[in-house]
């Protein structure tokens, strides 16, 4: 049977015992073209209700249910996000949402509604703050981190583990269109996206930024310390004052422990270009705050679980997440797609010149990502880049839009 809107009732009915046949089963697609922002792009979501249960069912195909231009991707990647929220449900409790049902040769499988809680980005855009933030991250990583990792699995177990996730196709799409900057072409542009572009031009012009970039890209093949989330970014958490849940594994592979930290963390460094252009410095000292509470959680817990892990170990994790940081953030920017962070301010004025101070921390953090240590030296530098960054942009006027 095709699945879609209109077959997916009857299929469900038919294959589970999670719906009764004497109500009504409603299936409601979520699109690209409804929301442009809806989460699972690569992937057709469907709402389904019968009185008053709720559930959510993914669904994979070869083809993309957006209009981004991808090559054709494996749909088996769908059972393997199915079996990683089940590996992970039993490392994070209460951080995965529940999956109630899963066909591989359908690829497809249903999992909890989260609509009572909020998608991250979009709170965060709104202003909204949770205190435990940073440290619901840093241990939601870190205990599906190190759970997974070599220093905690047998030799066996570890490359069975890394074979079952491959997840080839995806990883390609991590280090050739996530990671890698993208080209520029000759479609027409606003002068904003032209700048845009020149400004990435510009950072990739230091020989030692574009080398290192390319390092980096490297590692998430060659670097394999854990299973990856691979896609931890603010759509892909849901949260309430009192919740946290993280969603959309498909991209689940072995990777560098660096890589998800970096990732989530690019989006904090957004939103703080973002209120340091409105001029909220609340909102930017919890931001700063969520980095650091990140980090220290993160390493806490490898402390308290990892004996003999060197302090060596855990900069060089640091610093790599740094770099991972800075180029998740500059090609977010330099793809030139919708992007919520900014597009939240609403003026395009506003939006290049918070796009703008955020390359430039970016390109700062991959400048002296090595000789950061701390998460106080980072905050520091955020914030004295954040500075000279208005300085320079009104240089006779030296309290204008200077945050303390």
């Amino acid at each position: 049977m095709e699945i879609s809107e209109h077959t997916l009732a009857d299929y469900l009915l038919k294959r589970t015992a999670l719906f009764n046949s004497t109500s009504p089963l409603t299936v409601t697609a979520l699109c690209n073209e409804k929301d442009k922002y809806v989460d699972g792009y690569l992937n057709y979501l469907y709402t389904l209700k019968q009185g008053n249960q709720t559930y959510i069912v993914k669904h994979s195909k070869k083809t993309i249910s957006s209009g981004i231009s991808l090559a054709p991707i494996d749909p088996k990647r769908n059972y393997l996000e199915y079996m990683t929220y089940q590996l992970r449900a039993g490392l994070a409790p209460q951080m995965v949402p529940e999956t109630y049902f899963a066909d591989p040769a359908a690829h497809l499988f249903i999992m909890e509604d989260l609509s009572y809680l909020t998608v991250l980005r979009f709170a965060l855009c709104r202003g909204e703050q949770f205190p435990r933030l940073g440290k619901q991250v840093g241990e939601y990583l870190a205990r599906t981190h190190l759970a997974t990792s070599k220093m905690k699995l047998s030799a066996d177990y570890w490359y069975a583990l890394k074979n079952y996730f491959k997840n080839s196709d995806m990883r390609v799409i991590i280090t050739d269109f996530i990671l890698k900057p993208p080209p520029r072409n000759n479609t027409q542009k606003t002068a904003y996206q032209e700048a845009t572009l020149d400004i990435l031009a510009a950072i990739l012009e230091d020989v030692e930024v574009k080398n290192d970039w390319e390092t980096l890209i490297e590692r998430i093949s060659s670097e394999d310390d854990c299973l990856i989330h691979g896609d931890f970014h603010s759509s892909n958490v849901f949260v309430s004052q009192t919740s946290f849940k993280v969603i959309d594994m498909e991209y689940t592979m072995t990777g560098p422990f660096s890589y998800d930290i970096g990732y989530f963390l690019a989006n904090i460094l957004s939103q703080y270009a973002g209120f340091s252009i409105r001029g909220d410095a609340t909102m930017c000292s919890f931001l700063l705050q969520v980095i650091k509470d990140v980090y220290k959680t993160y390493f806490a817990y490898f402390s308290d679980h990892a004996a003999g892990i060197q302090q060596e170990r855990f900069v060089e994790i640091f610093q790599d997440s740094l770099g991972y940081l800075a180029m998740a953030n500059i090609n977010r920017i330099a793809n030139l797609g919708e992007f919520p962070d900014f597009d939240s301010l609403g003026d395009p004025q506003a939006i290049f010149l918070a796009k703008g101070l955020s390359m430039m921390l970016a390109q700062t953090l991959l400048q002296k990502r090595k000789q950061l240590e701390t998460t106080e030296e980072v905050c520091e530098l955020i914030q004295w880049t954040r500075n000279k960054f208005f300085h320079q942009l009104m240089p006779n006027n030296e309290n204008a839009l200077i945050l303390v």
